[in-house]
């Protein structure tokens, strides 16, 4: 049964549909070119409020032009077999595999059976929903192609704050923040945890500084060159969630950048469309019908407005923080 989403889905999707091509045309001198997606989920999906099917990334990535050479897809036992009949049948030529079981114990398999192509251009989806991804994971993709390689793999990962403090406040709380410790690979996010929880810092910090120390992290502990970060906002213009770009080539930093500028001029439209649909489908519950048509769009505007890089900051600055361990 498909899922339905949102329109900052389709958004996040229609930049990698755009990043994927661009990749592979600056990598076009590699014979062989690697695409590893942690969390494929389905072929497609539904919009939510129009009910336009929507490609999933396996779909999108399957079909770019110029695309990889070799893909490997990771998803739960439950859906990994759909999965692979469904894009066996629609991509036959292609170079893929679909790996069944929690990517965190099934990477090291996976990378193995890559090791003959791991001087190739790599790069690697993480769509997590909040804290699935283990960071011995990322730092395992981080390392693949060795420690003399010129490049790492590039990351483009999703990080959601807003659903780390709603799991945090759940019933399993004790074991959803042991989850996080694994994902930030420190329990240093406590600090920026506890500190919420205390009101020294208010909801919006929280979220700036939780996606701010995957970026350190990133950088730091795993010595990437560039992180670049784009918050994807819901109707109310708060983040629902963020995604994280990690790499090390100046041209695949110069194309997201330009592609999260592009998503950036998107949005407004896309949150004044979803709005209007919302706000039509209310009244056709209701039966009460407004006698002035709401505009589709809001005034445009330029992606360089919405959206600047922004470099990341040393985490212990902050006067609430201690340093605690790493796992």
């Amino acid at each position: 049964m498909a899922r339905e989403w949102s329109y900052w889905t389709s958004n996040k999707l229609q930049i990698l549909g755009d990043y994927v091509p661009a990749f592979n045309r600056a990598s076009k001198k590699s014979s062989e070119r690697l695409y590893l997606d942690l969390m494929a989920g389905r072929p497609e999906n539904v919009q939510r409020l129009t009910g336009e099917v929507i490609d999933g990334s396996p779909r999108r990535v399957l079909s770019a032009d110029p695309g990889f050479t070799r893909h490997v897809f990771f998803e739960l036992p439950s859906k990994a077999e759909k999965l692979e009949s469904v894009l066996r049948n629609e991509f036959p030529s292609k170079d893929f595999r679909v790996v069944p079981g929690d990517c965190n114990r099934t990477i090291d398999e996976a990378l193995t059976r890559l090791r003959d192509y791991r001087w190739a251009p790599t790069f690697a989806f993480i769509d997590q929903q909040a804290a699935e991804v283990e960071w011995q994971t990322l730092a395992k993709i981080a390392q693949f192609k060795g420690i003399n390689a010129r490049t790492k793999p590039e990351l483009w990962l999703l990080v959601s704050p807003a659903f780390v403090a709603r799991g945090v406040s759940g019933r399993k709380s004790q074991a959803f923040r042991k989850k996080v410790t694994r994902f930030y690979g420190t329990r240093n996010w406590l600090n920026i945890q506890e500190a919420r929880e205390a009101r020294s810092i208010t909801g919006r910090q929280y979220r700036d500084e939780m996606v701010n120390l995957i970026r350190f992290r990133l950088a730091e502990g795993l010595g990437y060159k560039f992180t670049q970060r784009i918050p994807m906002l819901m109707t109310n213009k708060s983040s629902i969630y963020d995604m994280v770009f990690a790499g090390d080539h100046d041209v695949g930093d110069k194309i997201m950048r330009h592609l999260y500028n592009k998503a950036a001029e998107r949005e407004p439209e896309m949150i004044a469309e979803a709005r209007r649909l919302t706000a039509m489908q209310r009244e056709e519950r209701s039966g009460m019908y407004s006698l002035f048509e709401l505009p589709s769009a809001e005034p445009d505007v330029k992606g360089e407005v919405l959206w600047q890089s922004a470099p990341y900051w040393q985490p212990a600055s902050r006067e609430w923080w201690t340093e605690r361990d790493v796992v």
